[in-house]
């Protein structure tokens, strides 16, 4: 699959201030193309940064845009993938969040059109709704969503069918049945924010507490159980440290042995991120010496086509979670992309935990058809409402 070739001078380009999800101010680039269609772009960003992510870029908006006009690229023919050319050139001048929000601004004005762009060539296949990976239960230092108190970041539920009426039926009944069983926990401060704390600081009471919930709603055959450890929150240079539960400190072995005896005792289908980006030889032990849990790369891969080709030759992971901004331009999402199905593995499409009201996930979801998406808290971030909207009208009669 590819993009369109229809190439547009960009006639002018504007940003203006706009909030996020966390009342923080983000750029939102307008582009203008020579026949008048404009695109608007602005990008998310994680509050738990991989290793290759921006940390704090200061460049002012007038000072991309300037450079922009003094690199002589309005006014001159181009696609989208020209445009995106000189945008991965500029990346560390721009910054990857900056980048990614004037490709996808260049991208909806070329296409001129909110919804899946009719220009891009796609397959053929019948389109199926994405499954719903369900943010359930969220632990580590930014837990806000059914917070209690864990080293890990997400407990999810990853539905078995693509049903949208059936998830977010069940997602009504899960989260219904949480919050009753959570209101008489213990509390316990972390980072500014009250989380539940159960009876023994232990990660595996998390995971027990949500299979009961589970089992107790008969639904235990709808759902597989998904983990985003975070690997990178939990490493440091002496080993890993379970630093909110028993502040025990794991050596990469012993980490593997951990996330192996998760696997066995608790049927974990899906495992996010289990350790740093760097650890190859612990991601590929915990992929190639068991098969009942797919291990995920995010972070590890951080939406690099090319990472991520290296890592599913040498079997790092069997799946790829990919967001599109860590991608840092349309193009090389869609790279991406295409590395991920060459290599048959399983693509996971995620948004942020800050985020905009871009719909470009939903979008790139559905130009691609792809199996699962990561979508956020539904009860507590409208964003993921505005995703699952924007779904509903491109898959249409496929719900």
């Amino acid at each position: 699959m590819k993009l369109s070739n229809f190439m547009h001078e960009i006639r002018s380009i504007y940003c203006r201030k706009i909030l996020n999800s966390h009342v923080e101010f983000t750029n939102e680039f307008v582009i203008e193309l020579d026949n008048g269609s404009i695109g608007v772009g602005s990008s998310p960003m994680g509050e738990t940064l991989s290793i290759y992510e921006d940390r704090i870029n200061k460049i002012e908006h007038k000072n991309i845009i300037e450079t922009i006009k003094q690199d002589q690229y309005l006014d001159i023919p181009m696609d989208q993938e020209k445009f995106d050319d000189y945008l991965q050139r500029k990346i560390n001048a721009f910054g990857r969040n900056n980048s990614y929000a004037l490709s996808m601004a260049f991208f909806y004005a070329i296409n001129k059109s909110r919804s899946t762009p009719q220009n891009c060539k796609g397959n053929n296949k019948k389109q199926t709704f994405p499954n719903l990976c369900l943010n359930i239960l969220n632990g580590g230092i930014h837990a806000y969503t059914n917070p209690v108190l864990s080293d890990f970041h997400e407990y999810l539920l990853v539905s078995k069918n693509n049903n949208l009426k059936e998830m977010l039926k069940d997602h009504q009944e899960i989260q219904k049945t949480i919050k009753e069983k959570l209101l008489n926990k213990n509390k316990i401060v972390v980072n500014n924010n009250l989380v539940n704390k159960f009876d023994t600081a232990d990660n595996r009471k998390c995971i027990e507490f949500l299979i009961d919930v589970i089992q107790e709603l008969n639904l235990t055959n709808k759902y597989d159980l998904m983990i985003d450890a975070a690997g990178t929150d939990l490493w440091s240079e002496q080993g890993y440290r379970f630093s909110l539960t028993d502040n025990s400190l794991k050596t990469s072995d012993e980490l593997y042995e951990y996330w192996m005896g998760l696997i066995k005792d608790y049927n974990l289908k899906f495992l996010e991120d289990p350790f740093h980006e760097k650890d190859f030889e612990s991601w590929k032990k915990l992929t190639t010496t068991q098969d009942k849990c797919t291990i995920i790369g995010d972070d590890l891969y951080s939406g690099d086509p090319q990472k991520i080709q290296e890592g599913l030759t040498k079997k790092y992971s069997d799946a790829v979670m990919l967001k599109p901004n860590q991608a840092g331009t349309v193009t090389a999402t869609i790279k991406a992309i295409e590395k991920t199905h060459s290599n048959n593995k399983i693509l996971i499409m995620s948004h942020r935990s800050i985020s905009t009201e871009s719909i470009f996930l939903a979008t790139i979801t559905h130009m691609y058809n792809a199996r699962y998406i990561k979508n956020g808290p539904i009860l507590t971030d409208y964003s993921s409402i505005i995703r699952i909207n924007e779904l509903i009208r491109l898959y249409g009669d496929a719900i």
